[in-house]
């Protein structure tokens, strides 16, 4: 009988997805469970963690009627590949092309719970002398492709950084069908914790989704003119002196936090990135207009390109397709 499916798993540090496609790749069904590789940490063992993605993979099968022998292949990335993961894959070094990417998913035989291979895709990174130019990423890279491939497909674009918001913000430098360089940003993850565990909770804590321009603006000027801690500082002493509206304290300091991706986007357009004048923002629409409004005025940086994210559209899926595509095989 003909396998007619192939399960993705995009896996993270605290959830992981299973997206069951059709042999086009077209998403039948998806479902999300609550485990991931902090799971696997916590306890010391990655067994958590398998059985965690088998139950979620015979949750979608079952949905749909379908049994292990329907599926053709199974493919999984992000933290799977860490050391927490289900099996450590060595991240790949840039610069890589697409179709070299491709050729390098890494067979993982699951004997404790499948019983089958899984197919891993790596994490990349970039290497340099100088460790302040270390950048690593797991999971991003099957999306930078996916959203490649539809940013290709749509745009005249040739140079491009690819930023990518969320826990760690990523700038991924494309030439061509080359990825040649990132650079990574603690952000999400800073703004979390000086959200649950600082005096900035009041500040950072709202349900509007509005920003002001004007306040965006004054949080990069003066964390240009001070550096982070003093304008960070400013953002709590307008709490306290009751200056301007809650909408407008949190545009200031949603800007502080994720104003130092704009510096050190400009230093490595300035000091490696040359060609490129443009970003491709990977993103809902929240971030995509609090980075227009950051990005604003750049002398590097002159156009910004928005590639929406939701619900019902994965990028990794996207980029799945792609590299398996290149690989020109099917596995079993």
């Amino acid at each position: 009988m003909k396998k007619e499916y192939i399960l993705y798993f995009d896996s993270g540090t605290s959830n992981t997805r299973a997206y069951l496609l059709d042999r086009e790749f077209r998403i039948c069904d998806s479902a999300k469970r609550a485990v991931g590789s902090k799971d696997s940490a916590i306890a010391g063992t990655n067994r958590v963690l398998i059985e965690g993605m088998k139950a979620l993979y015979d949750q979608v099968l079952a949905a749909n009627s379908l049994t292990d022998g329907d599926v053709e292949a199974i493919y999984a990335s992000g933290m799977v590949t860490s050391p927490y993961g289900l099996k450590e894959v060595p991240h790949l070094v840039l610069p890589m092309t697409v179709r070299d990417f491709a050729d390098s998913l890494y067979p993982f035989h699951e004997d404790t719970c499948f019983h089958r291979d899984i197919f891993l895709v790596p994490g990349l990174k970039t290497l340099s002398d100088d460790f302040s130019f270390v950048n690593n990423l797991r999971g991003e890279e099957i999306e930078i492709i996916g959203a490649l491939e539809e940013l290709k497909a749509e745009r005249d674009v040739e140079n491009v950084v690819m930023l990518m918001p969320g826990s760690h913000t990523h700038g991924i430098y494309i030439q061509g069908d080359q990825i040649t360089g990132i650079i990574s940003n603690f952000t999400g993850e800073l703004f979390y914790a000086l959200k649950q565990d600082t005096i900035l909770s009041p500040v950072l804590t709202s349900d509007s989704l509005e920003l002001d321009e004007a306040m965006v603006r004054k949080g990069i000027e003066n964390l240009e003119r001070f550096g982070f801690n003093r304008a960070l500082y400013i953002c709590h002493a307008m709490r306290i002196f009751e200056q301007g509206t809650p909408q407008q304290r949190l545009s200031y300091g949603e800007s502080v936090i994720m104003g130092g991706v704009r510096q050190s986007l400009e230093y490595y357009c300035e000091h490696f990135w040359k060609e490129c004048r443009t970003v491709a923002l990977v993103s809902d629409e929240f971030m995509y207009r609090l980075f227009s409004m950051i990005l604003e005025g750049s002398r590097y940086i002159d156009r910004i390109i928005w590639m929406p994210i939701s619900d019902g559209k994965s990028y990794g899926v996207s980029g799945l397709k792609k590299i398996v595509s290149l690989k020109g095989e099917r596995h079993e």
